[in-house]
């Protein structure tokens, strides 16, 4: 069985640093009992007394401890006298010691063993897998994370020593983790028989709640040990059934996209027709048609051709995704039919493009749909990586249809500082939207903020706060004398209408004016910083002192 790089468990993650990571990462550990424990201050505001424990084994640093010394650490909460704990510290000789936290001979033992093995590998594996259910939640915890974090294939090496029936035991039982169930499932995969086969089959036929715990690793399991026989029923509960909630059937397509990718078990065309049966249920559909580009499927181009035809506003989503995966495909045919779609509604064939054809956008698109459909228009975005600047925003007016627009070739005359060098022709009525700029501020000698900074004599657009204006020709006059400067209308009388040129400034009444200099509002960020910022940090605090109540701190530090 082939297989890619992924780790053990694809389904679930690393809880925590391992004690291998976390000893690693530490110059000195030792075993150490308490032998003296002041008694707490009086005053809640004094800094906490250091206990004085004597180090009863040195597990690592050996170069600069041994047994018997005796050193001083902040000590958590009340023990007795003779307790023993496990200390880790950074920097020696003068070494900063982390919070003890209690340890048992267990506990001490268990670290003893891990540093005897390999690095990594199938034997480092096999000592972990009988820790799995351990008594000490530490122990236990640590055994899942060292195989959370190792490599798929030291699985497929420890595979004649698992304990299946121990593993089907751990599955079935209520009271299992589901993150631990992931990790068993995932196990029995690689291990199971027929027998193990069946049982799951029974399981996910029978549905419910308890049997369909950690869905995706049950899914995958089922198909390692049946193959491409399994994929029927998975097809028929999961996939066609649209009474499959959502999180079942997204359970489904992560195990079939497993077997699509990290392992060679279930043949790429049977999985390709499982997942295809998706199109047929509009709300699933987008979600799995970049799966069906990444696996080649270009069979599916016709249909989902149709279907974007087909969309109606209800489910206008599946439209970009469609034209990425037409995008993403090497076949001639793909081409026409983007210039076919693109007739239909070039707005999802420019935002695709917008995306580079990627397949992570879906939400973001929706969002302008949405807007669109309401009749608002998205502003731009600022890249929070740009230089600050002195700017306000001002609106100026933006065609409907943009191969009529007027105002193209004057945005391009701002962006390049040019005059215009002739007539402007523009329609006696034209639609508009808005469109957003920024324009610098100025500021005198005195420190204030004056209007409008000085731009190229070149014309801009008439702005305007409606959502759609009509312009009457008569209004707005082009000619090749140029335009007045901006700074003729900071000396105008208010409300400084911009000039459209210097001929008719006077004389046309006003199109729009230049917004009021306003700084940028602050209320929001002091609120901000004086009612949410201090809310979440009393959050933190409160479930600092929580864990440490209930003795998870330890842990936590450790």
């Amino acid at each position: 069985m082939a297989c890619a790089s992924s780790t053990v468990c694809p389904f679930c993650a690393s809880i925590n640093l391992t004690f291998t990571d976390q000893m690693a990462a530490k110059d000195v550990v030792v075993a150490a009992k308490l032998i003296d424990a002041p008694e707490l201050p009086e005053d809640p505001d004094a800094d906490l007394p250091r206990a004085t424990f004597e180090i009863t084994k040195v597990l690592k640093g050996d170069e600069v401890l041994e047994k018997g010394m005796e050193f001083q650490a902040l000590l958590v909460g009340r023990y007795p006298k003779g307790k023993e704990f496990l200390v880790m510290g950074l920097d020696p000789p003068k070494i900063a010691w982390t919070t003890p936290i209690k340890a048992s001979p267990v506990l001490l033992k268990y670290l003893e063993d891990i540093q005897k093995l390999p690095e990594s590998g199938a034997d480092r594996l096999a000592f972990f897998q009988d820790y799995f259910e351990h008594e000490e939640s530490s122990i236990a915890f640590d055994a899942y994370d060292e195989f959370a974090k190792a490599p798929y294939q030291d699985l497929i090496d420890l595979k004649d020593r698992m304990n299946r029936k121990q593993l089907l035991a751990w599955i079935t039982d209520e009271d299992t983790s589901i993150n631990r169930r992931r990790l068993y499932l995932t196990m029995l995969g690689v291990c199971g028989t027929a027998e193990d086969g069946d049982a799951l089959e029974k399981m996910i036929s029978e549905g419910g709640d308890t049997n369909l715990r950690g869905m995706d690793a049950l899914v995958a399991c089922y198909l390692c040990i049946k193959g491409d026989a399994g994929v029927d029923l998975i097809e028929e509960k999961f996939l066609i059934d649209d009474e499959s909630d959502f999180t079942t059937t997204m359970g489904a397509v992560s195990a079939l996209r497993f077997h699509g990718t990290e392992v060679e078990i279930v043949s790429r065309k049977r999985i390709i027709s499982a997942v295809r049966t998706l199109l047929d249920r509009p709300k699933m559909a987008d979600l799995i048609i970049s799966d069906l580009a990444r696996w080649e499927d270009w069979d599916a181009t016709d249909k989902l051709v149709k279907m974007f035809k087909e969309s109606k506003k209800e489910n206008r989503w599946l439209r970009v995704p469609i034209v990425a995966f037409l995008m993403a495909s090497p076949e001639p045919r793909a081409k026409e039919h983007l210039a076919e779609l693109k007739k239909i509604d070039p707005g999802s064939i420019e935002r695709a493009e917008l995306f580079g054809g990627g397949f992570d956008d879906d939400e973001d698109d929706d969002s302008d749909v949405e807007r669109e459909d309401a009749g608002v228009q998205p502003q731009s975005q600022s890249n929070s990586n740009d230089e600050p600047s002195d700017s306000i925003g001002f609106v100026s007016t933006q065609m409907v249809d943009d191969d009529l627009d007027p105002f193209a070739e004057l945005e391009q005359m701002i962006t390049d500082g040019r005059q215009p060098t002739r007539a402007i022709t523009m329609p006696s009525k034209l639609q508009s939207r808005h469109k957003s700029f920024k324009v610098p501020l100025v500021t005198d000698m005195a420190g204030e903020t004056s209007s409008v900074a000085t731009l190229p004599a070149v014309a801009i657009p008439a702005m305007t706060t409606d959502e759609a204006v009509t312009l009457d020709q008569s209004n707005i006059a082009a000619g090749d004398e140029g335009v007045a400067d901006l700074s003729a209308a900071q000396n105008a009388p208010s409300p400084s209408p911009v000039a459209l040129t210097a001929e008719t400034a006077s004389a046309a009444p006003p199109v729009a004016a230049v917004s009021p200099v306003t700084p940028v509002a602050s209320v929001p960020y002091l609120t901000l910083k004086i009612i949410l910022i201090p809310f979440l940090c009393s959050i933190v605090l409160f479930f600092l002192l929580w864990s440490v109540v209930n003795g998870s701190f330890q842990r936590l530090i450790f």
